[in-house]
């Protein structure tokens, strides 16, 4: 949204901020793909329906923070400011495909067990927490690039057309298996 000027309107202050004192493994939102789960008349989650009523999986890249990147905890998410000023949502946890059996609760899920996984780094002095504060960087749009039903969530190769600032776009990319357990420190 813009203000008189050309001027973004401003933005609440994060529900924490910190920045990372090491490296340590983050994946960056690329894209979504279709999921298994669809909506049906009543609103309710269902195994099959109309694919204008399907919802999508998000898609990751595997990376890593560097030193100096900070991290936003939001309302909606975590999102990465690194050096550069570019802006990106993450997750830390790491990604697993939407069910029917909780489809509506899957994002804020996923928001416990980031910021479960955010105060083990804290703890462990991969971050340092720092007093919220209002980011001067606009925040992005998610990434608009809608993949195959087949995309892997978790890509491990960044594409060679990505540039930090750019949205990375739907090419051949190497992919993984998301890991059951958490992931090492940096990639």
């Amino acid at each position: 949204m813009m203000r008189r000027g050309g001027r973004p309107a401003a933005r609440f202050p994060a529900d924490r901020y910190v920045t990372a004192a090491a490296q340590f493994a983050v994946y960056r939102q690329i894209g979504r793909c279709p999921s298994r789960v669809y909506v049906d008349e009543a609103m309710r989650p269902a195994a099959s329906g109309s694919p204008a009523r399907r919802l999508f999986d998000n898609v990751f890249w595997l990376t890593s923070t560097e030193i100096g990147d900070q991290i936003e905890e939001r309302a909606g998410g975590l999102v990465l400011l690194t050096k550069d000023m570019a802006c990106h949502p993450i997750q830390l946890s790491a990604p697993r495909a939407i069910d029917v059996a909780t489809a509506f609760g899957h994002a804020d899920a996923v928001l416990r067990e980031d910021r479960k996984i955010l105060d083990e780094l804290l703890a462990e002095g991969a971050v340092v927490e720092a007093s919220p504060q209002r980011s001067r960087v606009v925040l992005s749009r998610p990434p608009e690039t809608l993949f195959a039903e087949d995309q892997p969530l978790v890509v491990t190769a960044r594409p060679d057309n990505s540039e930090e600032n750019e949205p990375l776009t739907s090419i051949e990319l190497g992919t993984d298996a998301a890991p059951d357990g958490r992931l090492p420190r940096s990639c």
